[in-house]
């Protein structure tokens, strides 16, 4: 029997989850990703963290996939632009890991497992989908024509980076006023400390969903996203991520708005728009399938999730 390791990397934790070829996931573990990534060489610790892992399993391990929150080459062989660690920038992580593990080591953007986990929860897999994860940043997958869409250099899908007029805000990516620094976790959080201190982010929405502040928030993730759907047209959106789990996120609310922005009679007809039911272990267990799909060619089948129809 085969075995697939799936490695999901976030600027705070690194997941790992081993799964068979029967889809059976075991072996879930949790680690801070300072942990190997403050060291002098992240890639050397990285490579000690999963050979770790690996001495730990007495399975036969086929093939490994790693999920990155950055830019990855067309190819994915390697990483372009990791901000949290930019000691990867420019290295061919997947070819080095493998050399030094000696087993097959490929990688993906992490929006992208996200987005093959919600994927494989349907009866059939659609032509066109687009998934939307708001966590830390704003995560985007693309899902055209069967399968992910990298662009001409890798670095499609990068939806935060739109930039917003008279946004003074500076990112991460360098630039200024991308709608990221305005509509994501992290303005979310900082806005939190500066207005409601009192307030536990977990009651944010609970306690303050009508503040003019989060309504515009809302606004401007619907106002984003349909961007999106009117370039594209899918016939599917995944919606997901830690900020649209909080506890009272207006949900409905954001999905009126983003129908009130598409254009007639497509994508305003015809657009399922799905919840994502991304939990703690998604991201590895997405690279697991998305391993499974590289090193095995197989794609595997789940039940329907939770969709709504327009």
């Amino acid at each position: 029997m085969e075995h697939f390791l799936g490695v999901d990397i976030g600027g705070t934790n690194t997941r790992l989850m081993l799964m068979n070829d029967q889809q059976v996931f075991q072996g879930y573990q949790k680690v801070p990703t300072r942990s190997w990534a403050e060291l002098a060489n992240p890639l050397g610790g990285l490579e000690q963290l999963l050979a770790a892992y690996l001495q730990g399993t007495s399975a036969p391990v086929s093939g490994v996939m790693l999920g990155l929150p950055g830019i990855l080459s067309r190819d994915r062989h390697t990483v372009l632009s990791l901000p949290f660690i930019p000691a990867l920038d420019n290295q061919p992580v997947a070819s080095q890991l493998s050399a030094r593990l000696g087993l097959p080591v490929s990688m993906d953007k992490d929006v992208n497992h996200l987005m093959w986990w919600d994927l494989t929860r349907l009866d059939v897999l659609p032509d066109v989908a687009v998934g939307v994860y708001l966590g830390t940043g704003f995560g985007n997958s693309l899902w055209l024509n069967n399968d992910f869409y990298h662009g001409a250099h890798g670095g499609a899908g990068e939806i935060g980076h739109i930039p917003l007029k008279d946004n003074p805000l500076p990112c991460p990516c360098g630039k200024t006023g991308c709608v990221e620094t305005l509509t994501s976790g992290n303005w979310l959080s900082g806005w939190a400390k500066q207005h409601v201190p009192d307030t536990a982010m977990s009651d944010l929405f609970v306690n303050h969903a009508e503040h003019p502040d989060l309504l515009e928030f809302v606004e401007r993730l619907a106002r984003t996203v349909a961007s999106e759907m009117n370039i594209l047209d899918p016939q599917y959106l995944v919606l997901g991520g830690g900020v649209l789990s909080m506890p009272a996120f207006p949900l409905e609310k954001l999905e009126r708005l983003i129908r009130s922005h598409l254009r007639s009679p497509h994508p305003a007809t015809g657009l399922t728009i799905a919840i994502s039911g991304v939990s703690d272990e998604t991201g590895c267990s997405g690279a697991c399938l998305a391993a499974q799909r590289r090193f095995q060619h197989q794609q595997p089948q789940r039940p329907l999730l939770l969709r709504r129809e327009a």
